[in-house]
Parts: structure tokens; sequence; C-alpha cells
């Protein structure tokens, strides 16, 4: 029995895969589709092509440069190695999503509570923002290491922790150390405002240890060498400075209750 031949035409194809016609020329432009063409002119499909844009397609979920679709199609390419280079490019536009929101969120949080963001309080949560976001690294995990005991990394690790509350608590940082900037230079740990900087910062770190103590130390002690390290300093929440004046602030709050 003879098999009948499959053959389809450029809107019925870009109907069957939900894409355009245009990108269908877009796709034949770049080499990767080579359509048969009628005795009139007009393009048709057949099964090899369709089999051909499914596969392109996926490719091009997966976030792919046409380029680098076109030598895999050939052959040419190693498609895993292409696919840890784009997990880390994907990794890297989530992390600049990330700080982004933090910053938006950071503002508006801001802007709610004064009404008004001036362009020096924008500038200062910008940068407090881009410190707050900084990659886990060798250097902090020995840290970690040095500081916690094996249980509580563990506990650490095992807490779910979604990209939505990485933000929200960056953002909460972000307007900490935004508001200590705007304290100015030497400012007084003792006042109303100083300490009510002091709570919010205190109730992020509770959070974060669920108020337990030999937690909070080990956060504390560790806190202490990253603003040690100038490497480390230059890209992690706050500054030493900030932090130097939040361990004053705490102080004047434990005395007082």
């Amino acid at each position: 029995m003879r098999r009948s031949v499959f053959q389809e035409t450029a809107t019925a194809v870009a109907r069957r895969f939900g894409v355009s016609v245009k990108a269908l020329r877009v796709y034949e432009q770049a080499g990767l589709l080579k359509p048969a063409r009628t005795m009139a002119g007009w393009r048709i499909y057949g099964a090899a092509e369709l089999e051909r844009l499914s596969a392109i397609l996926a490719l091009k979920q997966l976030g792919l440069p046409l380029k680098r679709i076109g030598e895999l199609l050939r052959g040419k390419g190693d498609l895993a190695a292409a696919l840890v280079l784009q997990e880390a490019a994907l990794e890297d536009a989530k992390a600049d999503a990330e700080q982004a929101l933090a910053l938006v969120r950071a503002a508006r949080a801001k802007l709610a509570k004064s009404g008004h963001l001036s362009p020096d309080e924008l500038a200062s949560l910008v940068r407090s923002t881009a410190m707050s976001e900084f990659k886990w690294n060798d250097k902090m995990e020995s840290l970690a290491q040095k500081h916690y005991t094996p249980e509580q990394l563990q506990a650490l690790r095992g807490r779910p922790f979604t990209a939505e509350d990485q933000a929200r608590v960056s953002a909460a940082w972000a307007e900490v150390f935004a508001d200590i900037d705007a304290l100015g230079p030497d400012p007084d740990p003792t006042t109303d405002r100083a300490l009510e900087i002091g709570r919010r910062a205190r109730a992020l770190i509770t959070e974060f240890t669920q108020g337990d103590p030999a937690m909070f130390k080990a956060a504390g002690a560790m806190n202490r060498d990253m603003m040690a390290d100038p490497e480390i300093a230059a890209r992690g929440p706050g500054s030493p400075q900030s932090m130097a004046f939040l361990s004053r602030v705490f102080v004047v709050l434990g005395a007082s209750g």
C-alpha cells in the first residue's frame, strides 16, 4: 500500500504549532527550515519539516538562540554543553530580576512610609539593594562551616525559602541600610529613629534565627568575619559602618529591654 504524502501550508503549520507565519519565514531565512514549493510557488511543509520545527520550538523554549539551534540541528553542537551555558545565563537573569524586584519593593515601602522618594534616597536604595544581592561562594561556605554547627546548617538549608522570600527580605534589608545612610555620618544610636531601625533589623535577624540564641550568636560572628573580609564586605549586605552602627543600636535595645 502506497503511503500518502503529508503536506501542509505555512498558514496551517503556523496554526498547528501556535506560531506566526512570519516566524516560519525567520526560521527559513536562518537555514533551519527548508519547505518545498508548489508549482505556483507556495511553501508546503512535509512530515520531516514538521518534526524539525518541533525540535526548533523545543530548543527555543529552552532559551537557546537560533544560531546555536542551527548548530545543534546540523550535528555541530553539544546539546549538554549548550544547556549548561543556558542554565548559567538563566540563573544570572533570575538574580538580576530578583535584585530589581527587591529594589522596586524597597522603593514602594519607602514611598508608602514617607510619601516621597528623593533622587538621593533612590540612589541609596540602589546601592543597598545591590549589596544585599550577592552570590554564595567558597569563602561564604567556609565561614558558614566555621561558625555554624552541622545541625544548624542542616536546619537552615532545610527551610523552605523561595525567590519571593529572598526578594522580600532583601528589600527589607535594603530599606534598613538606606534609612541608616539617611541618618548621616556618625549617627546617634540612642535616638528614636535609630532604635526604630534597629528593631526592624533585629526582627529580620530573629526571623532568620527563629529566636534561637545560639543561632543568633553564630550569625553575628559570621557577619563580623564577613565585614572583616574586604572582598565580601564590598558586595555583601550593608557596610562595615552600617553593621557597626546596628551593633551599637542592639546594645541600646538590649539595655532598654
